[in-house]
């Protein structure tokens, strides 16, 4: 059987990600606000959208996206972009999460995570954080080819 996606999901993920920077090689969205749920609490028109963004170089990702979206950072945004990107690399599961973030009349979260370090979660689970994420059924919102490896 399979899932459902939301009615017009689609063009609701191309208007949010239009507000971040374009240096995307792949974008996944996630969770009960892409995917009908069974259940009691089954109005799903309002449940947060759960992305993931993969850069390629997330130092300068982080730059562009704190002159974007500056509030969508906690205090951390003001030891700029290379200090965020060593604590996403270096702490935890090497995602940098900002989370209750309105865009587009939608409440979303998102991580970012470098190619790299999802490359090598996915081949050897690391820490299998994002390898769980992918564990559930996930969309692609953006892809660009891989070198080297395919999804």
């Amino acid at each position: 059987m399979a899932l459902q996606t939301l009615q017009s999901s689609w063009v609701t993920f191309r208007k949010i990600l239009s507000h971040f920077p374009e240096e995307l090689s792949l974008a996944f969205v996630y969770g009960s606000g892409v995917y009908r749920q069974a259940g009691p609490s089954s109005d799903q028109k309002n449940a947060m959208l759960d992305f993931v963004f993969t850069v390629d170089d997330p130092v300068a990702w982080h730059s562009k996206n704190l002159k974007k979206n500056w509030s969508h950072y906690s205090f951390l945004k003001v030891l700029g972009p290379k200090i965020i990107t060593s604590i996403q690399n270096n702490y935890g599961a090497g995602v940098y999460y900002n989370s209750l973030i309105m865009c587009n009349g939608r409440l979303i979260k998102y991580g970012v995570i470098s190619t790299n370090v999802l490359i090598e979660d996915l081949l050897n689970w690391n820490n299998l954080y994002i390898a769980g994420r992918l564990q559930k059924p996930a969309s692609l919102a953006v892809s660009q080819e891989f070198t080297g490896f395919s999804l």
